[in-house]
């Protein structure tokens, strides 16, 4: 089953964290790993979440992420990332994101189990009928750094930004939303892939 490293980042040291980013790319390779969101256009669409910048990267497996992650040759290129600003971390077991170039991410705790149900029953057709498909849908989000402890965590992948916005501002969906906005305490944005 795929992993995925997810990472939100605040930087205050621009010029170490361009000399971060020139590391990167070539140590998830070596782990299997591949970018599908590397600070792409962010749009928080419900709560407080505005992350400056996010980065999700998909793992062959759980044990490929852990060995990236906890591997010498990262550790001085990871306090760099550190060094350069402020960062949180999760890791989650899911689905193969491609085709998806766009993600909806939503972050969530559970207020009305019996809704919620209701809104589970209902949605994945919708989302098929834009081209999307559930990435990660998880109660068991591992915390990498930063004390990040998701409680619930959903990531939906779609074809591209258009197919992600025709689904997610939808007459369609607009009942639907409702309905897990109030089964629900909620923050979620799109993000566009690379």
């Amino acid at each position: 089953m795929a992993a995925h490293l997810l990472v939100e980042v605040e930087t205050t040291n621009p010029e170490l964290m361009a000399e971060y980013r020139k590391h990167t790319p070539g140590l998830v390779a070596k782990f299997g790993g591949r970018f599908t969101v590397r600070g792409g256009a962010t749009e928080t669409v419900e709560g407080d979440w505005r992350p400056q910048r996010i980065v999700f990267i998909e793992f062959p497996d759980m044990r490929a992420l852990r060995a990236f992650y906890g591997c010498p040759e990262y550790q001085p290129v990871l306090q760099m990332r550190l060094d350069a600003g402020r960062s949180r971390a999760v890791a989650a077991e899911g689905e193969a994101c491609a085709p998806s170039r766009a993600f909806l991410m939503v972050e969530f705790s559970i207020t009305d189990a019996e809704k919620l149900a209701a809104y589970r029953a209902e949605v994945p057709a919708l989302v098929a009928q834009h081209g999307g498909r559930y990435i990660v849908r998880t109660d068991k989000a591992e915390t990498i750094e930063g004390g990040w402890r998701p409680e619930r965590l959903t990531v939906v992948g779609f074809p591209d930004m258009a197919a992600l916005r025709a689904f997610y501002f939808s007459d369609a969906y607009k009942p639907l939303h409702d309905l897990r906005l109030a089964a629900t305490s909620s923050r979620a944005i799109l993000v566009e892939g690379v």
